[in-house]
């Protein structure tokens, strides 16, 4: 599949992993500019036959566009029902197109941001980070500027519109699309509590960091510490970025994108926090790569690789809930004890769950050390 497409009249774009398997299908890419706009049945003529709309302009023109391709697929699903009823068969091709289209047109209509990750419209939203703000990693656009769905922008900016106030937090925290909100004040106060209790570092990771929330409150009580925040998702390390900035802590730790120590080699800490996924399950969508973890998979690596960056003396925070019931706990506590560790501390809190079999559960911060220290 082709990361780079050429549309008339501006040159090179970048295409996002996201939506270059509907580019390879063969999708027009037209570009409309803001004259356009004033006509959004020319825009949604070309939606109707597969293509993509390339649209720049006045935000007011855009939330125009976004209205009237609204009002149009609640007519094209009417159009839909009324065939349907009537048993007209349509052929292939139109019935996956008036699909696509009825179920959101914004996945097909696209904006364009240069290739700092500006956005080319009047005004320029304030979006910081925003290649990786929409599952990319950073710089993945190189020199070119780059194209993301309307309704992926709609999804970043409403998830940003929401702020959280977890306690001792004079400014909010926010969450962008994917990545998990700081809603547990418990989880917040049982790792508070574990980092409290700790020896001061003069190093701290922040493995998962997804909102930053636990980087922050780590630069907060250990001033002088060296602190690296890193997650697998781009959206959580862009997401932590903000964060800090919002904080004003931007200098204090330093954000990485990798797969858990995949960009760590050679690096120890003294403190190592790990608010793993502690629902045993499969991930289904982007949004549950925070939570899930199929068949313990991830916890099991996590505890492969943990001994060889955790420092002498070091302690590990790890977060869990039980979840997923008693036998994840259990297989949990063995992988604990085959890689050589033993609870310290066991932080705990019961929690009400919208689950309809279990009302409550338990999360949990283990403090976690070497079952050899201090021997």
């Amino acid at each position: 599949m082709q990361s780079i497409y050429r549309v008339r009249p501006i040159g090179d774009i970048y295409v996002p992993v996201a939506i270059r398997s509907t580019v390879s299908d063969g999708a027009s890419i037209k570009f409309f500019d803001s004259s356009d706009l004033s006509q959004p049945n020319r825009i949604f003529n070309h939606l109707k036959r597969d293509g993509l709309a390339l649209v720049l302009g006045r935000v007011e023109q855009i939330q125009q566009l976004t209205d009237y391709l609204q009002r149009k697929r609640r007519e094209l699903s009417d159009v839909g029902n009324r065939q349907q009823k009537r048993g007209r068969a349509l052929d292939k091709r139109s019935s996956k197109s008036e699909r696509v289209t009825a179920v959101d047109p914004l996945q097909r209509v696209m904006v364009l941001a240069d290739a700092t990750g500006k956005l080319q419209l009047d005004p320029v939203p304030d979006l910081p980070f925003l290649i990786e703000l929409i599952g990319e990693s950073a710089a993945a656009n190189g020199e070119y500027p780059f194209m993301l769905p309307l309704a992926k922008l709609d999804r970043i900016q409403t998830a940003l519109s929401n702020a959280f106030q977890p306690e001792g937090f004079s400014i909010p925290i926010v969450a962008s699309d994917n990545v998990l909100p700081p809603q547990s004040q418990e989880t917040a106060t049982l790792f508070r509590q574990g980092l409290e209790n700790l020896p001061r570092p003069s190093g701290l990771l922040d493995l998962g960091c997804g909102s930053g929330l636990l980087s922050i409150m780590a630069a907060r009580l250990f001033p002088q510490a060296q602190i690296i925040a890193t997650d697998i998702m781009p959206e959580a390390t862009a997401t932590t970025k903000i964060n800090l900035q919002k904080q004003e802590l931007q200098n204090r730790v330093e954000v990485c994108q990798g797969d858990l120590f995949q960009n760590l080699k050679g690096q120890t800490f003294d403190v190592i926090i790990f608010n793993a996924p502690w629902v045993v399950a499969r991930v289904r969508s982007r949004a549950e790569i925070p939570t899930n973890d199929e068949k313990q998979q991830t916890i099991t690596c996590f505890f492969e690789q943990v001994d060889r960056h955790l420092a002498p003396q070091g302690h590990l925070l790890l977060g869990y809930a039980d979840h997923s019931g008693e036998k994840a706990i259990n297989r949990l506590t063995d992988l604990i004890n085959q890689a050589g560790y033993k609870i310290g501390q066991l932080y705990k809190a019961r929690v009400a769950t919208h689950r309809s079999k279990k009302r409550r559960e338990n999360i949990m911060v283990y403090d976690l050390v070497r079952s050899d220290d201090n021997e």
